[in-house]
């Protein structure tokens, strides 16, 4: 019998063998974070957990998320991933997106939400290194972040996704087809032979844009600890399409979440936006 309750092929050595790291900084993030909410005709679970390998160096979770929405009708998803080189990146994750959500529900355009939150980040990042004893390292802070605008017409869903950094969206069909709507390309320079993303702060917090409109299916905003594995392998795409056609309990949702696969150690977020009534046609 496996330690996790969900697995993916094999499941590898650090998730059977590996044991619980020591409790987080007082203060810190916890290492599972879940909520569940419905809205305007969706359904909506969101999950975050500390990946093994900062489970097994002691360190926090550096992915975050948050939700919010506009008038009541549009849903507002983001997801970060703070960049683990640097000590205090689940600051930054953590900032970065609550202003997303903020902004977003109070219906500023991602290009400008994303410009003022960098703003913000660029000011507590700078005071965190100001201190005497502050180390470059220890004391950095970046993070990438995706954020959704999504909602439901007599047609179907309308959204608008904007991102920095390798965090992505994506969609899940009723035939089980995964298409990635947002997020760094499988094209991008150097993507499957380097771990660098373009993070925030960056010099103007200029964001990538895409709007779209789909007659149905279901949608899932989330760090690279999962986008990697769904990108790359075609069973993780067929067991994840399996799980999610509808929308699972909310502690399901995270244990599957975390799902243990070989080599795939990182933290783990994703919100996933089904419609009410679970049917990815919509019907």
């Amino acid at each position: 019998m496996t330690k996790v309750p969900y697995s993916i092929g094999n499941p590898g050595r650090a998730a059977l063998e590996l044991p619980d790291g020591l409790p987080g900084d007082c203060g810190g993030p916890a290492d599972v974070e879940l909520s569940a909410a419905a809205l305007s005709g969706m359904v909506i679970r969101a999950a975050s957990s500390r990946g093994l390998l900062h489970r097994g160096r002691g360190k926090p979770r550096q992915d975050a998320f948050a939700l919010g929405h506009r008038d009541q009708v549009a849903l507002i998803a983001v997801v970060c991933d703070g960049v683990g080189e640097f000590g205090r990146s689940d600051e930054a994750a953590a900032l970065v997106s609550r202003c997303l959500a903020g902004a977003g529900a109070s219906g500023v355009s991602w290009p400008e939400a994303f410009a003022s939150a960098n703003d913000q980040l660029r000011k507590l990042a700078d005071e965190r290194k100001a201190g005497e004893n502050a180390d470059l390292i220890e004391d950095g802070m970046a993070t990438t972040a995706v954020a959704v605008s999504l909602s439901l017409d007599a047609g179907g869903w309308v959204g608008s996704a904007a991102w920095i950094g390798d965090s992505t969206l994506w969609h899940l069909d009723v035939d089980g087809t995964w298409t990635l709507l947002g997020g760094m390309s499988d094209e991008a320079e150097g993507y499957y032979h380097s771990s660098a993303v373009r993070p925030m702060p960056s010099t103007d917090g200029a964001c990538s844009q895409s709007d779209f409109r789909l007659g149905g299916g279901a949608f899932f905003v989330m760090s690279d600890g999962v986008s990697n594995p769904l990108r790359w392998n075609d069973r993780v795409k067929d067991v994840l399409a399996s799980w999610w056609q509808r929308p699972p309990e909310p502690i399901t949702f995270a244990a599957q979440v975390g799902f243990a696969m070989k080599t795939h150690i990182d933290d783990r977020t994703v919100i996933g936006i089904w419609p009410d009534g679970g049917d990815l046609d919509g019907d």
